[in-house]
């Protein structure tokens, strides 16, 4: 009995950490995405003040 209950305590602890993974992945993903956005914003307006 003292395995099974070491075993599920490994598995929740490895699925607390892969959920933390996921979410800590998901910021970083939008903050790259966010900051993209933004830097093609800026190079549209430079490009529109190139050529005007």
């Amino acid at each position: 009995m003292a395995q099974i209950a070491k075993a599920s305590k490994g598995t929740a602890k490895k699925e607390a950490y892969v959920k933390k993974q996921e979410e800590g992945g998901k910021k970083v993903l939008e903050w790259i995405f966010g900051v993209l956005v933004v830097l093609a914003i800026l190079f549209v307006i430079y490009s529109i003040f190139i050529v005007a």
